[in-house]
């Protein structure tokens, strides 16, 4: 009896440790994705409120530069740190100091000042955001066991969907009613408490930290890299476009900037929250690949239903549709991202797994950037109906080609694993 007390005891402590572990992630995720969704999810919004021309909120999407290339210092953040401190809690509080001054200085601009200083600021807090993502990434990978990765990516995805719910919704509700600066700095305080969840971290032992120094080539070298990369133009490419003109299309069908927020980060990000949870609990049945595969048909099928529904004039007949539109899109936009990031941790190495973890994720934005800085050109010569009909069809055949890449990753690795095994 005493026994069975005993072990009942050390399996709750287990779970404790693992919701800890969750629970830190989590927050982790949210401390940089509440100031990097302010600028995704509200400031679009708030700027076509003001009537900011369409290509100028297009091009906002360039504010994520420094994602796209923060693989050129992730091998530092992954080897340079106080010791004392240890390899992760170094750089994350660091950058999360830095974060909490970029939105204060933020909350002392004006509109009167003009986008240079939105954007100056905004490069700001985008660079050290990607820094400190690279920290995170890195600790999540290593937290989790591989049979636990897909609750690592469902962690991501809280964090991600949690951001835009604070960061967005809750800052645009801010601003319509308190104004600008209450509304900034409610986020900056916000930014700083989630500093306490840095000091819960488990960090890596002296042993357990890799004798070899990170480094780019050792990661180019790896076939499994490669493929993930060619995976993420073809499949990725078609999404940011989609995405990008959401929320000035919403502005356009008269929607309010509190109804938006209400929409895109508390009903959206809700719907997100389950969808990211469903898909770890998916991918516990099926790969990640296939999840993933699966969520581009329904993107594909969702953005020719939206095209059809412009073009007939069912948005202006029904108000809510568009509403409806968006938080469909926002869930399958959560599915695929917690599927790719599982994918991504999968394929990372734990020797390095800041570096691996964060190429991937650069090329990902580098792709996801360029198609969000092109959209608001294309809506604009094409009109919201047509834009999204191309989408469609540009989804199909990403889609197909992302099969075709998995397939060919497979066969590849079967065969280094059959002559691994000849050998």
């Amino acid at each position: 009896m005493q026994n069975i007390n005993s072990n009942k005891s050390r399996m709750t402590v287990s779970q404790q440790v693992s919701v800890l572990s969750l629970g830190v992630v989590v927050i982790l995720y949210l401390a940089h994705a509440l100031p990097l969704y302010f600028y995704n999810v509200a400031l679009p919004a708030i700027l076509r409120h003001q009537g900011v021309d369409l290509r100028w909120i297009g091009m906002l999407s360039l504010l994520y530069i420094p994602w796209a290339f923060k693989f050129f210092w992730a091998p530092y953040i992954d080897q340079i740190y106080i010791k004392k401190l240890g390899k992760r809690k170094t750089w994350l509080l660091f950058t999360q100091i830095a974060l909490v001054l970029g939105v204060i200085a933020l909350a002392l601009t004006e509109f009167t000042y003009g986008l240079t200083v939105f954007v100056i600021v905004g490069l700001w807090i985008s660079t050290f955001a990607a820094t400190q993502d690279i920290a995170i990434d890195g600790y999540t990978v290593e937290a989790f066991s591989e049979e636990n990765y897909r609750f690592g990516s469902m962690a991501q995805s809280m964090g991600v969907a949690l951001g835009s719910m604070i960061g967005g919704a809750a800052t645009l509700w801010l601003y319509q009613y308190y104004g600008w600066r209450t509304a900034l700095i409610c986020l900056a305080i916000m930014t700083a408490m989630t500093m306490i969840a840095i000091f819960q971290i488990k960090e890596l032992t002296a042993q357990q930290i890799a004798k070899k120094p990170p480094s780019l080539s050792r990661a180019f070298k790896r076939p499994e890299i490669l493929w993930a990369l060619l995976l993420i133009v073809c499949y990725r490419v078609v999404e940011a476009p989609a995405m990008a003109m959401l929320n000035p299309m919403l502005i356009d069908q008269k929607w309010s900037l509190s109804q938006i927020g209400i929409l895109m980060s508390v009903v959206g990000a809700g719907v997100g929250l389950l969808a990211a949870i469903s898909a770890a609990f998916l991918l516990k049945k099926i790969q990640a690949t296939q999840l993933l595969i699966w969520a581009g048909w329904c993107r594909t099928a969702l953005y020719g239903l939206l095209g059809v529904a412009i073009v007939l004039g069912w948005l202006n007949q029904w108000h809510l549709l568009l509403g409806i539109f968006v938080v469909a899109f926002l869930a399958i936009r959560y599915v695929a991202m917690t599927s790719l990031y599982a994918y991504f941790m999968q394929k990372s190495s734990k020797e390095q797994a800041g570096t691996d973890f964060t190429i991937l994720v650069c090329f990902e934005l580098l792709v996801y950037f360029i198609g969000g800085a092109s959209s608001g050109f294309l809506a604009k010569s094409l009109g919201y109906g047509n834009f999204y009909l191309v989408l469609a069809v540009a989804s199909i055949v990403s889609v197909l080609l992302s099969q075709l890449i998995i397939f060919k990753s497979k066969k590849y690795n079967s065969s280094i694993l059959l002559s691994g095994e000849n050998s």
